[in-house]
């Protein structure tokens, strides 16, 4: 980098230029554009209605063919442009790009000319031989169903025409890295390069991969050390990338009280560094952010799905090819759809959306009966998965299993749905098993009758959880209704294989990755007591449907592994005592700004665990943000009660400081309640003085997780 630290300096150099006699004509500065895409997730088509907040409004964006478009325009007349990626491109959750193992996607990024990209945490989804192969064009499974599919242009898919690189993700013994951090390229006289980084809390994501023999290192100490590579080799203008972002109050050029991982590290990264490139947070912004030496320099993120192309250029001193930052412009720009779409992109697209389309009439297999599927009771689609995932860690190099426990209730991840009898066709089965990695662990006895104990989770006030775990066909066991949350599995009456559970014994347990990552977010803390944990190479998805293709007819298992006692358990109080609810149906909830049309205020009112009230994360709204009650008419009121975001690893909007106010109506306000909450899961009361009357009641999270503020259910208590 080329900076002019002082102005006496500064002055120095002007007196000298003037004085000297001028023998030739300095050489023009180099110039360099860098692209940047990030959060692709594989949405290639451009009918994906997707939008973005404009400074005059929302804007119609997206789409692959308008991707390449807005790429060739910002091409032109730039003899030094390089498409560099953030991560989390090919890995994503369209239909048409992952039923063909993503490589729709990686034809895509290649029409593009992408350059170079990082391993971001979607990318270890199927873990690192499966990163390699997207790179190589490696076949596994059987080729023309599992991967290898013929491209749009009659070819083998043969793989990226880029490499993904990582500077922070080495082997756990020699330390050593297990992608290239680093890429050079040739830009006029001198050279640039570009370090990956990616998220380092990617072993922590639900399908990604833990004990892997991966360490995953910081942000800062990786960048810094592939800087210093690159110095050493005489590479002086430097670019990063990273699969880490952050938030930001303003619209997608803008940069306002910018906080997040990414501008921790921007602050700390060596100044050899020129440009930030971001990921992962799926938001936008466009900062200049001091470095260490208070010189500023580019951090920016694109957005997701692409909607933005993100855009810095920059001129390199052809004497010495550092970077001029004086002279560093950035801005992100919408892909929006008022230029003609690429039509050779928009053919690709097509065709692997036609081919998509003829793909789910294939037949695969006659099934004899419906596999009925329910999420709270056992059911024939959830024995029959219990039952393929022992199967699969029997087949990989696991030393098989005892059993086998598969949450039911965790939707597109696990198990989704079931299936009709008769012919079933692929587009029938595709959603009905998800894409979570098949992962086998130790658990005690003691430990496996405390999980089938945490199927029922006891009311917290409006929010409750009926789970059903499927269990395997060496599992039998009964429970009885009759008696409290925690206490209606008799041990002496759960049996693995005939003989009855032993609670000093350890069993070899096959479940979904979810469970020993995020158990404790999902109802279920016991699957995190595990040991000796290891994951099968295969998705839950893949299994289910070779499954299907391998076998002409199949027989729907018989019900009958769980039996229910039935009875009528004691009332609970709940962690505050008894309390006198007004029914959530009585109640009607608005709210200062709604994250999404999932994530509205109505969502509080719902009764239900698993969604919430979220605040807008994109453009960030900084707190305080509130949502307000409706009780449908004046009434006596004691207290609120607040269930909090429930995903223990994800804290964003968990309330913390707060102040509840209450109305008479709706215009004059006055607080009753003002406090400090814990950031944990558990439901949190505010109680009111004696005597208080309203209409409305305001809960305003003054303090959160990540400056947002979340209520997964919200209750109040009226006077009996």
């Amino acid at each position: 980098m080329l900076r002019l630290s002082t102005g006496i300096a500064l002055a120095s150099a002007l007196l000298a230029a003037t004085l000297a006699v001028p023998t030739q004509a300095a050489a023009a500065p180099i110039p360099v554009q860098v692209l940047s895409l990030t959060d692709l997730h594989g949405y290639l088509s451009e009918t994906e209605n997707l939008t973005i907040a404009g400074p005059s409004g929302s804007l119609a964006v997206g789409g692959a063919a308008y991707l390449k478009a807005h790429l060739d325009k910002l091409r032109t007349g730039q003899p030094n442009s390089f498409l560099v990626g953030s991560g989390d491109q090919f890995s994503g959750w369209p239909d048409y790009t992952q039923g063909f193992a993503n490589e729709p996607t990686i034809e895509v990024l290649n029409a593009f000319g992408m350059d170079f990209d990082v391993a971001g945490n979607h990318e270890f989804d199927r873990e690192l031989p499966f990163l390699r192969r997207m790179v190589s064009g490696e076949c596994y499974g059987k080729p023309g169903f599992d991967s290898c599919f013929t491209d749009s242009a009659g070819r083998p898919f043969h793989g990226t025409d880029y490499g993904y690189h990582a500077a922070n993700v080495v082997d756990a013994g020699s330390k050593q890295p297990v992608l290239p951090p680093y890429w050079i390229a040739q830009a006029g006289t001198a050279r640039i390069g570009f370090i990956g980084v990616t998220f380092p809390g990617t072993p922590n994501e639900t399908l990604s991969i833990a004990q892997s023999g991966l360490e995953f290192q910081g942000l800062v100490d990786g960048t810094n050390l592939a800087a210093a590579e690159l110095k050493a080799q005489g590479v002086n203008a430097i670019v990063v990338s990273m699969h880490e972002g952050g938030q930001q109050g303003g619209l997608f050029n803008e940069c306002k009280n910018p906080t997040g991982p990414i501008f921790d590290a921007a602050r700390a990264i060596s100044p050899d560094v020129d440009v930030i490139l971001g990921g992962h947070w799926h938001t936008a912004f466009n900062c200049m952010i001091p470095d260490p030496d208070g010189v500023p320099r580019p951090v920016l993120e694109a957005s997701n799905h692409g909607r933005l192309l993100g855009e810095v250029n920059l001129s390199l001193d052809p004497a010495t090819g550092e970077v001029i930052r004086s002279a560093t412009t950035a801005t992100n720009h919408a892909v929006t759809k008022d230029l003609t779409p690429d039509a050779g992109v928009q053919k690709i697209v097509k065709y692997w959306m036609d081919k998509w389309a003829v793909r789910q009439t294939q037949p695969l297999a006659k099934l004899d009966r419906d596999l009925d599927f329910s999420k709270t009771a056992e059911s024939r689609t959830g024995n029959l998965v219990a039952d393929l995932y022992r199967s699969e860690a029997a087949h990989a190099a696991h030393g098989g299993a005892d059993l086998a426990l598969v949450p039911a209730d965790l939707g597109v991840d696990v198990i989704a749905a079931g299936l009709k009898a008769g012919t079933v066709r692929y587009g029938d089965a595709w959603p009905v098993v998800g894409i979570s990695p098949i992962t086998t662990l130790s658990l005690t006895g003691s430990t496996i009758e405390q999980i089938l104990e945490q199927q029922w989770i006891p009311p917290a006030y409006g929010c409750r959880r009926l789970s059903s775990l499927a269990v395997s066909d060496q599992v039998r066991y009964s429970y009885d209704l009759g008696k409290p949350v925690g206490d209606r599995v008799d041990p002496a009456k759960v049996f693995i294989r005939g003989k009855r559970l032993e609670l000093g014994k350890t069993y070899r347990v096959t479940t979904s990755a979810a469970m020993p990552l995020h158990g404790a977010q999902y109802g279920y803390p016991g699957f995190q007591q595990y040991t000796d944990l290891i994951r099968a190479p295969r998705m839950g998805q893949e299994v289910f449907l070779n499954y299907l293709r391998s076998r002409q007819s199949i027989t729907a298992p018989a019900l009958g592994r769980v039996t229910a006692i039935p009875g009528t358990p004691p009332p609970v109080d709940g962690p505050f005592g008894p309390l006198n609810l007004l029914p959530q149906s009585e109640m009607t909830a608005t709210a200062t700004s709604p994250g999404s049309p999932a994530y509205s205020a109505a969502a509080a009112l719902d009764g239900s665990c698993t969604t919430m009230w979220h605040s807008n994360w994109s453009p960030h709204a900084p707190l305080p943000q509130y949502i307000t009650l409706d009780l449908g008419r004046t009434r006596s009121i004691e207290a609120l009660v607040y269930t909090p975001r429930q995903d223990a690893a994800v804290p964003n909007g968990r309330i913390l400081r707060y102040d509840v106010q209450v109305s008479a109506d709706g215009n004059l306000w006055q607080s009753v309640a003002t406090g400090n909450w814990g950031g944990t899961v558990d439901a949190k009361i505010a109680r009111f003085p004696a005597g208080t009357t309203a209409r409305y009641v305001r809960l305003i999270g003054l303090e959160g997780g990540a400056n947002y503020a979340a209520a997964t259910e919200l209750n109040i208590a009226v006077m009996p």
